[in-house]
Formats: C-alpha cells, sequence, structure tokens
C-alpha cells in the first residue's frame, strides 16, 4: 500500500507564474536544479514525486487572474497521473 504526504498549495492570493512557481518551492521537496515552469513541474511529477497527494487551493481565483496557465496547469497534473501511480493532485475552489 502507498503512503502518501499530503501538500496544500493555496492559490488563494497567486496572481502570476512566478508567484505560483515560487509556491510550488516552498512547499513541495522540489530538487535544487528545478527549472520554475510547467515542463520542469512535469518532469518532478513524472520522476520525482513517490506518494505525493497535491492539492490545489483557491482555484477559483486563480482559474480568473492565470486564466491560460491554470488550464495548463490542470492538463499538465492530469497527464502526470496519468504516468505516475505514486500522485495524486486535486484542485479545489
Amino acid at each position: 500500500m502507498i503512503e502518501f504526504t499530503e501538500y496544500i498549495i493555496d492559490l488563494t492570493d497567486v496572481y502570476n507564474a512566478d508567484e505560483l512557481q515560487n509556491i510550488i518551492e516552498e512547499v513541495l521537496p522540489v530538487p535544487g536544479y528545478y527549472g520554475r515552469n510547467l515542463d520542469a513541474l512535469f518532469d518532478v511529477l513524472t520522476e520525482e514525486a513517490d506518494g505525493w497527494d497535491i492539492t490545489f487551493k483557491g482555484c477559483s481565483d486563480a482559474e480568473v487572474t492565470m486564466g491560460k496557465y491554470m488550464r495548463k496547469l490542470r492538463q499538465l497534473c492530469e497527464d502526470a497521473q496519468n504516468m505516475n501511480d505514486r500522485l495524486r493532485v486535486s484542485f479545489e475552489d
């Protein structure tokens, strides 16, 4: 049985990609060479995430402020979960 570690990423006061990447670096145990972009996040989620349960909260506001970037993030997380059965990602308003 897989033991999961929970990570909460609160997007309530996040208004752009740089702020999102700052929070990702603060919350997730990403490697020091993390590239601070969605491609780098995908690599981490598919190669490094072992038993990670990530919840993005405050998504309603982020959908408005970061529109296209949030849609890409959601798709990336869905794709990563399909490739890594030791990863769970959810999005909450």
